[in-house]
């Protein structure tokens, strides 16, 4: 339920801009972040997709991919995690922007799910959470950009987890 109030009232605000917008631009991006889970820390691929309505507010949407297990050993159990996906919606605020780089801020909700195998027995859990964060975006050779960024996770059950990332980012049309 609070999923679908939660994208119901981004698509609104999307929809909302997009008919105030003037120089409306897509972007997309790939690249890796690290996971930061307290005592578990996890490798993932990123892609996302976003449009900015002009140069200060846009929308993205992301997913992350686990790229690689973790071993943690608890009690004297050693046991394999990892992070199957974590897809989510952003609205993104740009207070500083022009056509090189800019600085933004983001928050928006996600769903991640993740396993475990301890001593030969699988888990499975999903976990949805708010989040927000901080970065930037240098483009380097006109509509070719490097971006990196944090984001802070604040599960519904599960705690809190970091993620930072470095990714390419291209931006089509505008």
């Amino acid at each position: 339920m609070l999923r679908t109030l939660s994208l119901a009232s981004l698509s609104v605000l999307a929809l909302t801009a997009g008919a105030a917008a003037q120089d409306g631009q897509f972007k997309l991006g790939a690249g890796y972040e690290r996971a930061d889970f307290d005592d578990v820390e996890l490798d993932t691929a990123v892609v996302r997709g976003g449009y900015d309505f002009n140069r200060y507010f846009g929308v993205e949407g992301q997913a992350n991919i686990g790229i690689a297990d973790e071993s943690v050993s608890v009690g004297g159990v050693t046991g394999d995690v990892s992070m199957d996906y974590s897809a989510g919606a952003f609205g993104v605020v740009r207070p500083w922007s022009n056509e090189q780089a800019n600085v933004f801020l983001r928050g928006g909700y996600t769903t991640t799910e993740a396993e475990a195998d301890v001593a030969g027995l699988d888990f499975s859990a999903d976990d949805d959470a708010w989040a927000y964060g901080v970065g930037g975006e240098w483009y380097f050779a006109g509509d070719n950009g490097v971006r990196v960024d944090y984001t802070r996770y604040d599960y519904d059950e599960g705690g809190d987890a970091d993620f930072y990332g470095v990714s390419y980012v291209r931006r089509l049309g505008g």
